[in-house]
């Protein structure tokens, strides 16, 4: 029997595989998965670390420009210095600690409140802290505008745009005679022949209207333009507006009677020239500018807003454009 082995047959220990996962030469997947952990966990190391010590996370140290830190949100020290010197009218180097404490005091109190009213969303249900978060933003988005100084010729630009704001007010004296028993033509015509008022009121017994009534007299005195078109009718204002001084209306029925209108003195309303509306003009330019910054940013807000409106919000919408 020949004890001799095959050639392929051998008792030698078998050889391990040499280990890759320290060759960057060799591509190995246990090596990319270990790699690929480590540098997650490394992002989250440096996330971590971000997030606790960013701005406006919790913090144990005030920051120099603050005074204080109330639920993180800060009361800066310019803010206090200027409280201070407000409330006691002295500069802040003259105040004493205990003012100085009470204004703290005041300004951590304030501040809390402000936090409890924005957590308990008080904007919601009370109209008084809606109005003044509404005039807040309105100030803040016109304060460019109010800070800006329009230039001289922008002003006389817009005067000349809206001339017909610029009128000055009329002024008249006049009676408002009223007739009720069909003798307001025979009276008309006798105050154009220069008949006296008050005997031509006896004669055909006519009656003051009572619009111009003052404390229960007769007030013949000069009145503006817009009080005597507020306290005439419509029709008797219109034909009061074209007369002169010492003219006499034609007869106007009214519900009352017949109106026959002596007017007594009338400056019309005349223009104003710039320099004399400058002033006037100034205001109404600013106002100007500031409407249309806040319809702009009104605009803007609805573009980037979610509104869902009922159907009937929807028909009001349709006719307002």
């Amino acid at each position: 029997m020949d004890s001799r082995k095959h050639p392929t047959e051998s008792s030698a220990p078998s050889e391990r595989p040499p280990n890759d996962f320290f060759d960057p030469s060799k591509p190995q997947a246990r090596r990319s998965m270990a790699f690929l952990a480590l540098g997650a966990l490394i992002g989250l190391g440096i996330a971590g670390y971000g997030l606790f010590t960013a701005k406006g996370t919790r913090s144990h140290t005030v920051p120099p420009e603050d005074l204080a830190l109330i639920n993180n949100r800060p009361i800066l020290r310019s803010d206090f210095m200027t409280q201070v010197q407000t409330q006691f009218t002295v500069p802040f180097a003259q105040s004493t600690p205990d003012e100085r404490k009470k204004v703290l005091e005041d300004m951590v109190a304030e501040e809390l409140q402000v936090q409890r009213g924005l957590e308990i969303d008080l904007s919601s249900f009370d109209p008084d802290v809606r109005a003044a978060m509404v005039a807040g933003v309105q100030l803040e988005i016109t304060a460019d505008v109010m800070a800006q100084q329009p230039s001289e010729q922008q002003l006389r630009d817009y005067y000349a745009a809206h001339k017909d704001k610029y009128v000055g007010e009329g002024v008249l004296r006049m009676r408002d005679l009223v007739a009720k028993n069909g003798n307001a033509l025979q009276a008309m015509t006798a105050l154009r022949a220069g008949a006296p008022v008050e005997q031509i009121m006896q004669r055909y017994r006519l009656e003051d209207s009572g619009a111009l009534m003052d404390s229960g007299h007769v007030d013949t005195g000069e009145i503006f333009e817009f009080a005597a078109k507020a306290k005439l009718g419509a029709a008797v204002y219109a034909a009061a507006a074209l007369l002169h001084g010492g003219e006499i209306s034609d007869p106007i029925q009214q519900s009352d009677g017949v109106h026959v209108v002596v007017m007594l003195e009338h400056r019309m309303p005349a223009q104003q020239d710039y320099a004399t509306a400058a002033d006037k003009v100034w205001t109404d330019y600013k106002s100007a500018a500031q409407t249309r910054v806040l319809e702009g940013n009104v605009a803007y807000l609805r573009s980037r807003a979610d509104i869902l409106l009922s159907d009937d919000a929807r028909t009001l919408e349709a006719r307002s454009q």
